[in-house]
């Protein structure tokens, strides 16, 4: 019952907001992860996913403000009561309301072109050297799991800009990797090399944003719908990919 009352006091606050016709737009809060390019950039508030977010919630007649919050926090965080949205979420618990999805990650695995042995299948990671992002085990199929069981050595990590020299420089034999955060550090780090190769074994997981009340998820989703129409969306894939991949 007081959930019922917090979340009717929450909608009607927010509808006066959407009424109103001030001078100066009125502010969503909206809790993101932390520094990962070309999705986010922290200290200068750019990338894929900041941006997009900004576009779509100026489409909603607000002013948008970034809360960055580990991944693996998000959703605490909100439960706490910071914040009006909280991005990267894949289901809805009970009490929050899920938006269409607005972001896909295409998760890959990387080796070098003369790798000793051909990867067709998760199975053939056995006795291989693997490193891959911070939580993959969370967020891979089951058959990922199995696999890197096989393997001489397994480590997720959280910084992922070096993991493309360590590929190049053998200390490595395979990584998994988000499609775009692998070619944004691989550009950076060797952009004239063509010694690596990417392999797609994963289907790509889509992630929507977590709303307080279905009015504002309905919302996001008629905003992320007309951005998505606009030439805006193919801009900032173009910016971010170099491709429409989204």
């Amino acid at each position: 019952m007081v959930k019922s009352m917090q979340q009717l006091l929450y909608l009607g606050m927010l509808c006066v907001a959407f009424m109103a016709v001030p001078a100066k737009a009125q502010q969503l809060q909206l809790l993101v992860g932390v520094e990962k390019p070309p999705y986010i950039k922290v200290s200068t508030q750019t990338g894929y996913e900041l941006e997009l977010l900004s576009a779509v919630v100026k489409r909603m007649g607000f002013d948008c403000q970034f809360i960055h919050v580990p991944n693996g926090r998000l959703l605490d965080v909100f439960n706490e009561g910071q914040a009006d949205l909280v991005s990267l979420q894949r289901s809805a618990p009970e009490g929050l309301f899920a938006t269409e999805s607005y972001i896909s990650y295409q998760n890959i695995l990387i080796v070098r072109q003369d790798l000793y042995k051909e990867i067709l299948s998760l199975s053939d990671l056995v006795g291989l050297r693997v490193m891959a992002f911070q939580n993959a085990l969370k967020f891979l199929p089951p058959a990922y799991a199995d696999a890197i069981n096989k393997t001489s050595s397994y480590l997720e990590v959280v910084e992922q800009h070096q993991l493309p020299a360590l590929l190049l420089k053998n200390r490595v034999d395979v990584l998994v990797m988000d499609r775009n955060i692998f070619w944004h550090y691989y550009r950076l780090t060797a952009p004239d090399d063509r010694s690596l190769k990417v392999l797609s074994l994963f289907q790509p997981n889509h992630y929507h944003m977590l709303a307080r009340t279905p009015e504002v998820a309905e919302r996001f989703n008629k905003a992320l719908m007309e951005v998505k129409q606009s030439e805006l969306f193919s801009q900032l894939q173009l910016k971010y990919f170099a491709e429409l991949s989204q």
